[in-house]
């Protein structure tokens, strides 16, 4: 009979034995592992992004001459990620913007005759010589920039209505840092329509904290995304309407002069 000092060596010969032609995991999921040994467990997937909240501001409407039926008030949702400081730049932004549009209203007023040229609209007809029409537009040829700029202004009219009595999709105004960071300042898509157009933004928080950038610069660029938001395309460049107009905000109506070239305007347009 075998001593049982013997069968216990055995056993534990055979257990060793064992061990040794196991083969471990690999790092495939456990259906395709033939070991009997636990695998780990998948990660779980990243949780979702937080959304961004946003707080209503509200602009007042300036009330130029000969314009009826205009809201007090034109709204935006703002991305709660700006400062105070970057929300008032905004602010002033549309408010510049804003008193653009007015102003050449009062002027083409003309006291009641509504056949007057305004500053906005003879700088403009100076230097603009092309893309003078909306995507939507169906009329009579528009041939220069004083019939541009009258039409885009007319336009600026139906998106603060539209906006002001709450007849379009609330406006938002996001917050974005691209990359680089100073390749956009305010960006408004293109509108294929005329009416109950949201006048939504994405801007670059940290253009708008760049302190020798003035007020009429934002200005110019915000007017610029307003022209994208009544219809009209780029490019972005020296004698397309989308630019003169814009660029003439900002030099306040003032002759173009070889010390500020195009390019230093234009930069701030997207």
């Amino acid at each position: 009979m075998t001593n049982s000092r013997d069968l216990s060596t055995l056993l534990l010969l055979l257990k060793l034995l064992h061990k040794k032609r196991r083969r471990p995991c690999l790092p495939e999921p456990c259906c395709c592992c033939p070991c009997s040994c636990s695998c780990p467990e998948p990660p779980s997937p990243d949780p979702t992004p937080p959304q961004p909240t946003y707080t209503e501001l509200a602009v007042p409407v300036p009330i130029p001459d000969g314009v009826p039926n205009l809201p007090l008030f034109v709204y935006f949702d703002v991305d709660n990620r700006f400062t105070a400081a970057q929300r008032q730049r905004i602010k002033d932004a549309i408010s510049g913007t804003m008193l653009a549009w007015a102003t050449h209203m009062d002027q083409k007023w003309n006291g009641g005759t509504n056949n007057g040229i305004s500053r906005l609209a003879s700088c403009t007809n100076t230097y603009a010589t092309q893309n003078f029409q909306p995507v939507w537009y169906q009329g009579p040829p528009v041939t220069n920039g004083l019939e541009a700029t009258n039409l885009a202004m007319d336009q600026f009219t139906q998106l603060i209505r539209d906006n002001g009595f709450r007849l379009a999709s609330p406006a938002k105004i996001d917050y974005s840092i691209p990359s680089p960071v100073t390749s956009s300042t305010i960006r408004g898509e293109t509108s294929f329509t005329q009416t109950r157009v949201a006048l939504s933004f994405v801007i670059n928080p940290i253009q708008l904290d760049r302190g020798e950038l003035t007020n009429i610069t934002f200005s110019g660029s915000m007017f610029h995304a307003w022209l994208h938001h009544a219809g009209f395309q780029d490019p972005k460049t020296t004698s397309y309407f989308i630019s003169e107009a814009p660029m003439c905000v900002m030099r306040s109506y003032q002759i173009k002069t070889p010390t500020s070239p195009d390019s230093g305007f234009y930069q701030f347009f997207d």
